[in-house]
């Protein structure tokens, strides 16, 4: 997927000024990633409202959150309310005004949205029943991007599901905020797949990227699903408390984890505190060090998978 690569490098270069404080060269940047990716305007639009905002250019960000949704954009109040950029905003007359038509939008288009799924088996004349692989996509994606990723293990005899969330983000992009419906999603899905294909339920294995893979952790952990592991890449953040609390939860059969961390990745802190909480409550797990990999897949991800799969069945 060359072009998704080419986004993930093109906004590892802008995060990288940000993170050094040059807001005004992550803006700049913003700016050409943009016009290079125009199918990527919710999120570079989104870039743009909140990096405006950090260059204390407050008029600047409203016009542009105000001409998006007269263009027929929107985001989700929780993102516009959560963002920490955003934080000068809230309160101003003007942005709530917007953070409540915005709503609007956003709801009238949730009303019709329903969860998707993707499935691909494994080549016929493979022993079955099957393994099943789980995939969660991250924060403004979809099902379609990340699956011919994940459908690489299919060739190793898995059934592979990417799953897409029934919360939209923003147009044509969904995400697992609400973490409760989350969990009631898949586990509905999952059971659909049981019913619907030939599913080996003790070889289930639960995996996602962003905060998808952060979702992935939390099924397996507390058993919502009756996963054997999860595969998270560069997971979103979880409170260290909450992550305590999943790795402590009361388990029937051993779970294991995998993460694939980027080392030029804000949460690179939190990958390593993760795999050293949870073998302390009996998980073990083991994580993969990319160095000069940011928030995106690695580039060979394939054998990351084989690594993954082989490590939680062990």
């Amino acid at each position: 997927m060359p072009e998704r690569r080419d986004f993930f490098r093109r906004t590892r270069e802008m995060m990288e000024r940000y993170e050094q404080g040059d807001y005004t060269g992550a803006l700049a940047l913003t700016l050409q990633v943009a016009a290079e990716f125009p199918e990527q305007h919710g999120r570079t639009c989104f870039w743009k409202i909140c990096l405006l905002t950090r260059t204390k250019e407050i008029p600047a960000a409203l016009k542009v959150l105000a001409e998006a949704l007269d263009a027929g954009w929107w985001w989700s109040e929780m993102q516009l309310r959560r963002d920490p950029d955003l934080e000068p905003l809230q309160g101003l007359a003007e942005f709530e005004r917007l953070v409540m038509l915005s709503e609007q939008k956003h709801a009238a288009a949730q009303a019709t949205v329903r969860p998707e799924m993707l499935v691909r088996e494994p080549p016929v004349g493979t022993a079955r029943p099957s393994p099943l692989l789980i995939a969660l996509h991250g924060q403004g994606g979809t099902a379609e991007a990340d699956l011919s990723l994940w459908e690489k293990a299919c060739s190793r005899g898995w059934i592979v599901a990417a799953l897409q969330s029934a919360q939209l983000a923003w147009p044509g992009a969904y995400a697992w905020d609400d973490r409760e419906k989350a969990r009631d999603q898949v586990l509905a899905q999952f059971e659909s797949l049981c019913t619907g294909y030939p599913v080996d339920r003790s070889r289930v294995i639960v995996g996602g990227f962003s905060q998808g893979g952060a979702l992935a952790m939390r099924l397996a952990l507390t058993s919502s699903l009756p996963a054997r592991g999860f595969l998270s890449i560069v997971p979103g953040m979880i409170e260290q408390e909450l992550l305590t609390e999943w790795a402590g939860a009361r388990r029937e059969v051993p779970v294991r984890g995998y993460i694939v961390a980027g080392g030029r990745d804000p949460r690179y802190g939190f990958f390593q505190q993760a795999c050293e909480t949870l073998p302390q409550h009996g998980v073990p797990c083991r994580m993969e060090d990319h160095p000069e990999m940011a928030h995106e897949f690695p580039p060979d991800f394939e054998h990351s998978l084989d690594e993954a799969l082989g490590f939680i069945l062990a």
